[in-house]
């Protein structure tokens, strides 16, 4: 098995990790220009006066979009090919600790930002993020009315924990695994082409119920939705951060049987979210 091979840095990874540093940077900075005229008391209104108003407003909204999917979806790869490569048991545990967190809280910055937009996609995102956080015992509601108290208080704190979540991202990354001479290098251009080309091509419609038979939240959140019509919520977070468990887990090094046990349980639990993901795209274009 290559999940405890100390190899080194293959092009393939080096591309992956460089993608997801210049991305995430890219994002926050096209985030700052976006804010800049957005409003939270008028969300899908100010968006779509941005697309309509603002010069190049779609473009920056469109930079901003693909340079976070960018973003998670590399460092999604980069937590793979780290496991693959076996450098949970190379490095030390805070080095993974901040692979997997930084992770997890990207997801999370990712998934505020389709909130924040509050367009159908965004409304239903929010109001499953609401009903997760109230199905906790005794800190649930705590918990929403720290980050997704939607229905009392609006989107002022969904709003702050997205700005938040990625300044925080990114001084970790710049305190403890990049440098401002390094991300200035010349020869990071080729993925800042790669973010600046997708706006140019591609662009991303605000969502609507029509031709729709269901809404869907976020596509990484596919599965966690198809989940729901089978389980309670309190299910579908605890098989959520079952898996972010055994990632912390493999940190501390255990043993190579267990290890292989904890990688060969997150395969079959991805896999399982992939099928619920596939369901949930079926039923909402069929």
């Amino acid at each position: 098995m290559r999940f405890f091979s100390f190899s080194t840095s293959s092009k393939i990874n080096l591309f992956i990790a460089n993608l997801c540093l210049i991305s995430l940077i890219i994002s926050i900075l096209s985030g700052m220009v976006v804010s800049y005229h957005y409003f939270y008391t008028e969300p899908l209104y100010s968006v779509i006066r941005l697309e309509s108003s603002v010069p190049f407003g779609r473009f920056f909204r469109s930079l901003h979009y693909f340079s976070s999917q960018l973003a998670l979806i590399s460092t999604f790869f980069h937590l793979i090919d780290s496991l693959y490569k076996g450098w949970h048991h190379k490095k030390n545990f805070v080095a993974w600790l901040f692979l997997v967190l930084s992770f997890i809280v990207l997801i999370f910055i990712t998934f505020t930002g389709y909130v924040i937009r509050f367009d159908e996609v965004g409304k239903l995102a929010g109001t499953i993020a609401e009903n997760l956080c109230l199905s906790i015992p005794y800190v649930g509601e705590v918990l929403r009315d720290l980050l997704f108290p939607i229905s009392k208080g609006g989107l002022y704190r969904v709003y702050l924990a997205h700005i938040y979540g990625s300044f925080l991202l990114a001084i970790g990354l710049f305190v403890w695994h990049a440098s401002i001479k390094r991300v200035l290098s010349l020869k990071y251009a080729p993925y800042l082409y790669l973010n600046l080309i997708l706006p140019l091509i591609f662009y991303v419609p605000l969502e609507s119920e029509k031709g729709k038979t269901i809404v869907t939240g976020p596509w990484f959140f596919w599965g966690a939705q198809g989940l729901l019509k089978f389980l309670p919520p309190l299910g579908v977070l605890f098989l959520l951060f079952l898996a972010v468990f055994w990632l912390v887990l493999l940190g501390f090094k255990p043993a190579r049987k267990f290890s292989l046990w904890i990688v060969g349980a997150l395969i079959w639990w991805l896999l399982v979210y992939v099928i619920f993901s596939l369901i949930i795209y079926r039923d909402a274009h069929t």
